[in-house]
């Protein structure tokens, strides 16, 4: 078993880095919501301590909510007053401003010392104390989970770099090699060994007649049909047709025919014409490098 089928098929891991791309998205989005959750509970959480905190002196001092209803507001309003007197330097603006400043800070004032009740504030806080716990907890678990996505994301992407450099080297060596010269079984060899360099799964068949394809090229996402031919073999238009003739037999995709000499003109150019792929010996290292598909 050749060092390709030893590592995982670049197109499987191309799909692993898309599913978990993907997964990633959504657990970025999950955590997100989860995140704008647990703010709102925080800040619910931090209002009702203050709001406590501020109750706590009617406990000892019975006029506390009525003092409280008297100053705060008039405290906010004489606040505005001064503040919009020194920017705007109006008189009518700044009573205008204070006459705001008392109906908010009434608004205020009554919001702190009535909204929740007393008889529920306790309740409020610690029904909103548990809730603050657990929206923690479910974004330390998406924060988790999406780290935990993310570095077996990197961990795939930096495999397949490494992968896609080894093959470079491993498609650099198969051009050293005297495949000019290959001829029959040999020459299909070498093809196949070529298609599972590049990711490929490669099916070899047995043909129905002469005029059937040899292999058949799995690339993940398309199936090819392919004539692979060696040095010796005429190549014209009809083994083109013969091509075409294979790719709807086995229903697939695309079909191919790889040689290691040089197309005719005519029978190139029906080829393109067809929509079948023409590998001759001057694009045959291109294939190999990865340049051009099937």
């Amino acid at each position: 078993m050749s060092e390709t089928y030893a590592k995982r098929q670049l197109t499987q891991l191309n799909r692993e880095i898309e599913e978990a791309e993907a997964e990633a998205s959504r657990l970025e989005t999950a955590r997100a919501a989860v995140a704008k959750d647990a703010a709102r509970a925080r800040r619910r959480l931090r209002y009702l301590r203050f709001v406590r905190w501020f109750r706590r002196p009617a406990a000892t001092f019975e006029v506390w909510p009525t003092a409280a209803m008297i100053v705060g507001p008039a405290v906010v309003g004489v606040v505005l007053l001064i503040v919009s007197h020194l920017i705007f330097g109006s008189f009518p603006l700044a009573l205008l401003m204070f006459i705001v400043g008392l109906a908010a800070g009434a608004a205020l004032f009554a919001a702190l010392l009535y909204r929740p009740a007393d008889a529920v504030l306790e309740s409020a806080t610690a029904e909103t104390e548990a809730k603050c716990r657990l929206e923690n907890a479910r974004l330390a678990e998406k924060t988790l989970r999406l780290t935990e996505v993310n570095q077996r994301l990197h961990r795939l992407i930096d495999e397949r770099r490494d992968q896609v450099a080894t093959g470079k080297l491993q498609r650099a060596a198969l051009l050293q090699r005297e495949w000019k010269s290959m001829r029959g079984a040999e020459w299909e060899d070498f093809v196949v060994e070529v298609c599972r360099t590049l990711g490929a799964a490669v099916d070899r068949i047995a043909r129905t007649g002469p005029d059937d394809a040899n292999l058949i090229v799995d690339f993940g996402n398309r199936r090819v049909a392919v004539f692979t031919q060696g040095e010796g073999h005429n190549v014209s238009s009809a083994t083109i047709q013969q091509a075409l003739a294979a790719k709807e037999r086995h229903r697939c995709d695309s079909c191919a025919v790889v040689i290691n000499r040089r197309f005719t003109g005519a029978a190139q150019d029906f080829a393109h014409r067809h929509g079948c792929r023409a590998i001759g010996a001057s694009e045959f290292p291109d294939f190999v490098l990865g340049k051009i598909e099937l």
